[in-house]
């Protein structure tokens, strides 16, 4: 390696002038290290997309509409995988504590995630998206059954399927947006006005179940599992599930007995299951009071094969919706 020389002219820099670069440097140095890592939040990474992480389906939707190409999302389930027990996993868990932002759902939804979070610096700026919803209670739900609660209890025992209400859909939506319009560099105008049309969507969606199922034969809506609990009460439904303490517990024969009684009772002639569950409990009804089958869609999540076909919130819902007005046979 060539000897580097140092000019005569830097040899003799004048002793005041290395004292004021010292202090200039020291300075500078304290100040980067005394910075508020809260307020490095609304600072936008230059040169890239703000990275934001989503800690389940519905939520990664609703941020990649509102965010456009302003985010680079990072979805913490991988497609085909429930939800509430997700474990992540080393690599997640070093790629989450470099995002700038994460959407979740918290009360310990999905207690694997929440405990990485509370580990993660203040600079990941962590945004529960259940605080400002109405969560519904976990009651009992039919007199004879045994084991009124699905797996999918919320730590405080409330019901954790919000999103299944496009209201609520529509509220985090506009939380998000607040969140990402707030960050330095965002073009907010652009996040907001992609926040009203993806929640004009899910408006008018909410419309179609209001008008769609104003009138129909039976309110009554039995299901694998308690999933759709927040849709029921929007439109006025009543529903009883099939499932006892975790989605995957077989009910006991007084409970199916008590749930066929209940079914044939109201007029029910359609029993629905959920792609992530076995239908063999529901055709074990439907055959006792001579009802079909069909399926309802609880979307937590897709299939990467779903994806690549173009499933989205508002397509499933529709085809939730529509399963339901012929199930429930509505005019």
């Amino acid at each position: 390696m060539p000897e580097v020389k140092v000019s005569a002219t830097h040899r003799r820099r004048p002793r005041a002038a290395l004292f004021v670069s010292l202090i200039a440097l020291v300075l500078s140095l304290t100040l980067a290290a005394c910075s508020d890592p809260a307020s490095d939040r609304n600072k936008r990474p230059e040169s890239s997309a703000l990275s934001v992480a989503a800690a389940f389906y519905p939520i990664e939707e609703i941020v990649r509409t509102v965010g456009g190409d302003a985010v680079a999302v990072f979805g913490l389930t991988p497609p085909g995988e429930g939800a509430h027990d997700l474990q992540l996993t080393a690599s997640q868990v070093t790629k989450l504590g470099k995002v700038h932002i994460v959407f979740y759902i918290g009360d310990g939804f999905q207690p694997g995630v929440e405990k990485v979070l509370s580990t993660l610096p203040d600079s990941v700026q962590k945004v529960d998206l259940l605080k400002g919803l109405t969560v519904l209670d976990v009651v009992p739900q039919l007199e004879g059954t045994e084991g009124e609660t699905d797996g999918e209890v919320l730590a405080s025992g409330k019901d954790p399927h919000v999103w299944l209400d496009p209201a609520n859909m529509a509220a985090m939506a506009r939380t998000v947006a607040s969140v990402l319009s707030s960050v330095d560099g965002i073009d907010d105008s652009a996040v907001l006005a992609a926040a009203d049309a993806y929640v004009t969507e899910l408006e008018a969606l909410g419309a179609e179940f209001d008008s769609a199922l104003a009138n129909c034969e039976s309110r009554a809506l039995v299901t694998s599992h308690r999933a759709f609990e927040y849709i029921a009460q929007r439109v006025d439904l009543r529903q009883v599930a099939i499932a006892g303490v975790s989605p995957d517990e077989e009910p006991s024969a007084k409970s199916l007995k008590a749930i066929a009684r209940f079914a044939d009772a109201n007029g029910v002639s359609t029993i629905f299951f959920e792609t992530l569950l076995p239908a063999d409990l529901a055709r074990t009804i439907a055959d006792e009071i001579g009802a079909t089958t069909d399926l309802l869609d609880p979307i937590e999540g897709f299939s990467q094969e779903d994806l690549d076909a173009g499933a989205s919130y508002l397509v499933a819902q529709r085809a939730n919706l529509e399963r339901l007005r012929k199930g429930l046979k509505c005019s």
